[in-house]
């Protein structure tokens, strides 16, 4: 499988603490990886590395797709097709969904017309089983959790990443919610051959899903998850 996402070396740091040692792991084209670990672990810190987002120390290389990106700022990855699902979404009063959305594809040089982006928009609120009025709503303001989370979902769908790095993308969902958004996420890995980081505590988000690869953050490194230990944790999600 050809390597889409290399990350060598990766080491997190804020001025007195470290956060991640040393991070060293591939994505291969079309493969979902799963990433977990405990609270504090470096998880998050790691995915918002790989974004270009984030306020820590970094050293290391990562690379997307033949080309090294660890000096590029988060909007041109953004435009080559990262995306990151956030943890704890921001909310932007005076900035709709919908314009959030017609801004980014337009900065990537995607210039749809009004009826297709309106389209685009809509297909994914039948997706998600959201009226197609929710685009119109403030950016994630007055947004319970769960529709924090599908907003994310609703973003992925519309601007169609190569790269999905989705963090906690099932917290706050209710375990049908979580069913409906991990079978939209296989059918949009199968349709286009995205890859996908996956970040998640209660590995909920699987159901659907077939990981390649299960990694875990553990000392301030990324190691490989043993058979026992997937098995233990998919026994109890």
């Amino acid at each position: 499988m050809k390597c889409f996402l290399k990350v060598q070396k990766l080491k997190l740091w804020t001025s007195d603490k470290e956060i991640v040692r040393e991070a060293s792991f591939s994505l291969g084209t079309g493969e979902i990886t799963m990433l977990t670990g405990a609270n504090g672990s470096g998880k998050s810190s790691i995915a918002r590395a790989i974004a270009g987002v984030g306020e820590l120390s970094c050293s290391g290389e990562i690379s997307f797709a033949g080309e090294d990106i660890s000096a590029m700022p988060a909007n041109e990855r953004a435009c080559r097709g990262i995306f990151l699902s956030a943890q704890e979404p921001v909310e932007i009063p005076g900035l709709t969904v919908a314009e959030m959305l017609r801004s980014a594809l337009e900065a990537r040089g995607e210039k749809l017309s009004y009826n297709d982006f309106q389209l685009r928009i809509a297909d994914a609120c039948e997706k998600l089983e959201l009226n197609p009025f929710f685009a119109q709503r403030e950016l994630n303001v007055k947004m319970s959790g769960g529709e924090k989370k599908k907003c994310e979902i609703l973003q992925m769908l519309v601007l169609r990443p190569k790269l999905v790095i989705l963090d906690e993308i099932d917290s706050g969902l209710d375990m049908k919610s979580a069913r409906k958004i991990s079978k939209i996420l296989a059918d949009y890995q199968r349709e286009s051959g995205a890859s996908f980081l996956i970040i998640s505590h209660n590995l909920r988000i699987n159901e659907s899903l077939t990981v390649d690869k299960w990694l875990k953050v553990s000392d301030g490194c990324v190691v490989k998850m043993t058979t026992e230990e997937v098995d233990d944790a998919l026994s109890h999600a």
